[in-house]
């Protein structure tokens, strides 16, 4: 993607126009350029590069719409002033206020982005235009591929971003659902030299510490506004609690169950719970992020920046965890609704208490060097781009099992996954978890994982000025880019612990008395958890390591390598129809992928390496066009091949058993995967109706071509079964939508109601795909697609007071398609409300108080038509704090 900069095609007097309306701000930059954008023969136009006005919350939304207004292709942005202003502990949730944005939150913060409904995996995420390297999930054995963890992007360093929609020709490929654009802050842009700081404390209501957030930015410039440094870093600690009830899947029984082993099915085809987890998650976080920019301007024909970015997240973790399987044989006196077993009583089971603790440290830094010269006629621009993120165990995973060695009798009642309702779970046959005798022991896992992702590019720009033809200029561009992923995980189990003396000693009350206590229910609420210390002693040794990585340990892991060379031709054009203007740009851009795929099979039980090299070819053509209906209405349209890569541990040769829950699972990768594909159509009017005012109306439609669906299987291993879990390409699919967003400051009103504005959007998104059972074909909705998504910003601005209201919300999500038996799986509706109050002190001073999910909101998961799979309970956060400029 070329690096993101203020069109061309923008038109002084609506920059004069911009600053006239916005006279009571305090401007911090205004820097022009003489560019020439050549409409007739006789016409010069002068651009101005960049204007930043920094003042209230409505002006950070005109320069939002300014950039939307103008921008070559479908977007939505926020600036720096937005993100500093509304509740946002990272850059995803400062996103989803933008039209079709949604997140993902884990613990309690927004993790993962979704564009018009298409889950993290179709996103892409770039840094000042360039493609970032991605931190992978090494908490357990789940990865995330290619999804962007914004959790360690402290919103703090960020000074805008850009959504996306449709793509141009100089864009990085990669994206079906949109492209993420982080821009960072440059000296020459802000202008002047400065300083800001901040200090909050936040305290989580469910973890119940203070928690200290401090960020600063210095900028100098010199005399003459040709160099500047900038230096901005952020510190953030979090303490994070989440209660959940999980791991509660559904079998298919087609032929029922016989429960009470007469030989006669009690059932017709029926669903059945398989297993329950009462789980309580800690964690204390510590986040440090720094980005420095340094911009050189000699002279008006050249510039060369530097952009540096680091960021470092470290975690420690903690869970505890009861926790039972269920087998059809062993349950009777049934209770069936709407074809599922919702209640039953259950003879000689086993109960497993656990512990697992690890250090996460998540790294992430990167390097830009750009160097742009231009004449009248030409601008030439060369980019060098590293990306690296690393994540790793720094204190391994540790994971103590305990189980009854004994049979368990209980009794299960699964509600609908509604309200705060959870299982009814309780022993009958006198099992008491309390009991430091009655779970003597199991074994001990332990384990390393270790993943690196690396990116690197080397990008030319060339953009010629045209006179006289039907484009106003001409870009081409060539770029290179080297990614790779490798992922290590080292496992050691030992089974030598039963004949330990279970007592007291090696035991402790769970750290909190609530659990679940925003819950209804009767799951148990208090178990004992095992002390390490005790347990582990001095295992794993030297010695026990010395033998790795085993056979399993090389079949966990892999290495993903692409060499992606591409290359664009784009024309913009800007003419004269009826009076009005047309504008847009039309280009192809053309992209060949070469990937190695190294790792280890099993074969006849032995780790054999295996090598896997493909490669494949895409031509990506785009049009983009922008019509001015009136001098405030246009009407935009774009078409586009799109292409989003498959996920990287999918691509993998790898073959990982976990035997983490009360359920065995593997998980496979596939080499051979295709990529996704599909050809994208937008449609959207856009009407202007004040500087910081609009509304905006959008259809869309992209037809894919070939998708990628989990599929499940059984698989005998080491004489255990195994549920497991690959990815494969299915049919063709479908994603169509509806885009409306409304924005209004209401300057008209009688004070004091002049300071009231609302921000409003709404996306309706529908999908349908081809999946693959077996022999069997069916239909659903794609995986990671919500229907229905809307968010709601309320302000108020007058004088030295500000306030807001945000509201996001998003429909079910189908998780995953069942196949194999198991039923597919759901995630519930949900929506959080976010609350920011301020107060300036004087020019330099300022307090403010935040508030996070106001209404406690939980998340919950589900099957069939209500059935409860899940429930998640990360509670409220709320802050104080003050910020400084000087």
């Amino acid at each position: 993607m070329k690096d993101p900069a203020v069109p061309r095609a923008r038109r002084p007097s609506h920059a004069l126009l911009m600053l006239a309306v916005s006279t009571a701000l305090s401007a911090t930059a205004a820097h022009a350029q003489d560019a020439t954008t050549t409409t007739s023969a006789d016409e010069v136009t002068t651009e101005l590069e960049t204007v930043q006005v920094l003042g209230s919350y409505a002006s950070s939304l005109q320069r939002a719409l300014d950039d939307k207004r103008y921008a070559p292709s479908v977007i939505d942005s926020i600036e720096a002033e937005d993100i500093g202003k509304l509740p946002a502990q990272n850059v995803a949730e400062a996103l989803q206020r933008l039209p079709g944005v949604t997140i993902e939150r884990d613990r309690g913060e927004g993790v993962y982005v979704r564009v018009r409904g298409l889950g993290p995996g179709f996103q892409l995420t770039t840094l000042n235009g360039q493609t970032m390297a991605v931190n992978e999930n090494v908490r357990n054995s789940g990865q995330t591929g290619r999804q962007f963890r914004y959790d360690t992007l402290p919103s703090e360093l960020v000074s805008g971003l850009e959504v996306i929609k449709s793509p141009t020709a100089a864009m990085d490929e990669g994206a079906i659902g949109g492209v993420v654009n982080v821009k960072t802050f440059r000296p020459l842009q802000l202008g002047a030299s400065e300083t800001h700081l901040s200090a909050e404390l936040s305290r989580p209501q469910l973890a119940g510490e203070n928690d200290p957030r401090l960020s600063g930015l210095y900028n100098w410039v010199n005399r003459d506004g040709s160099f500047g440094l900038l230096v901005s870093a952020a510190y953030a600690e979090r303490s994070l609690r989440q209660d959940r009830v999980n791991e509660t899947s559904w079998d298919y029984h087609a032929d029922g169950i016989d429960s009470d082993g007469d030989g006669v099915e009690d059932t017709g085809a029926v669903y059945v719970p398989a297993g329950i987890r009462p789980t309580l998650e800690l964690e204390n976080r510590k986040r440090i992020g720094v980005a420095s920019s340094l911009q050189w301007k000699p002279s008006d024909a050249l510039e060369l920046n530097l952009d540096l970015f680091y960021s470092r997240q470290e975690v420690d973790y903690d869970e505890l965890a009861i926790g039972s399987g269920f087998n059809v044989e062993s349950m009777h006196n049934l209770v069936v609704d709407n074809g599922a077993v919702t209640g039953f009583d259950h003879r000689n089971g086993q109960v497993q208490l656990s512990r697992e603790t690890s250090g996460i440290t998540d790294d992430n830094r990167s390097v830009r060097f750009n160097t742009t010269w231009q004449n009248d006629l030409w601008q030439l621009s060369g980019t060098a781009f590293v990306s690296r993120a690393h994540s790793w165990d720094d204190d391994p995973i540790r994971r103590t099992r305990l189980r009854t060695d004994h049979v368990v009798d209980m009794s299960a009642d699964f509600p609908q996954a509604s309200g705060d309702n959870i299982p009814a779970w309780v022993f009958t046959g006198g099992y008491d978890p309390t009991d430091p005798a009655a779970t003597p022991g199991r074994r001990l896992e332990w384990r390393e994982i270790d993943a690196l992702d690396t990116e690197r590019a080397l990008q030319f720009d060339a953009d010629r000025m045209l006179d006289g033809a039907f484009f106003s200029s001409l870009k081409a561009g060539v770029k290179y880019r080297e990614r790779e992923r490798t992922y290590d995980r080292m496992d050691l189990i030992n089974n030598d612990i039963s004949g330990i003396t279970f007592d007291g000693s090696r035991f402790t009350a769970l750290p909190v008395g609530d659990f679940l206590g925003g819950a209804s229910g009767n799951v148990p609420t208090e178990w004992l958890a095992p002390i390490e210390a005790p347990f582990w002693g001095n295992w794993p040794t030297a010695g026990d390591l010395a033998d790795s990585p085993t056979a399993g340990d090389l079949q966990n892991s892999y290495e993903v390598a692409e060499d992606i060379a591409s290359a664009y031709l784009m024309g913009e054009f800007r003419r004269d129809l009826g009076g009005r203007e047309l504008r847009g740009n039309v280009g192809v851009r053309a992209v060949r992928t070469r990937q190695r795929t190294n790792g280890h099979a099993s074969v006849d039980g032995a780790a054999t390496p295996v090598d896997f090299r493909r490669s494949y070819n895409d031509i990506l053509p785009s049009l983009n066009v922008a019509y001015d209906l009136t001098g405030n209405m246009l009407l935009r349209g774009a078409v586009a091949k799109v292409m989003t890569r498959p996920d990287l541990a999918d691509l993998s040769s790898k073959l990982t058993f976990n035997s983490s829950g009360e359920i065995l699972t593997a998980t496979g990768g596939n080499p051979n995967l295709e990529p996704f594909e599909a050809l994208q159509y937008d449609l959207t009017f856009e009407w202007y109706t004040a500087p910081s005012s609009a509304f905006v109306a959008g259809l869309f439609y992209k037809d894919i071509s070939r998708f990628i669906q989990t599929q499940m299987t059984d698989l005998q291993f080491g004489g255990q079964t195994y549920l497991l879990s690959s990815k494969v390409n299915g049919g063709a699919a479908y994603v169509r939508g509806v885009e409306l967003a409304w924005q209004q400051v209401f300057s008209g009103l009688p004070a004091p109601f002049d300071g009231l504005g609302m921000q409003v959007n709404y996306t309706w998104t529908d999908s349908e795909a081809n999946y693959v059972d077996e022999e069997a074909r069916f239909k659903d909705a794609l995986e990671g697609v919500a229907k229905n998504s809307y968010n709601i910003v309320g302000f108020y601005e007058k004088g030295p007071l500000s306030a807001r209201l945000s509201y996001s919300w998003r429909d079910d999500i189908v998780n995953s398609v069942g196949t194999a038996d198991v039923a597919t799986n759901n995630s519930k509706a949900y929506g959080t409300l976010d609350g920011n109050l301020s107060w300036q002190i004087n020019d330099v001073l300022a307090v403010y108080a935040n508030a996070i999910n106001l209404t406690g909101e939980v998340q919950r998961m589900y099957v069939g038509e209500n059935l409860f799979t899940g429930y998640t309970d990360y509670g409220r956060t709320y802050s104080v704090g003050l910020r400084a400029k000087f």
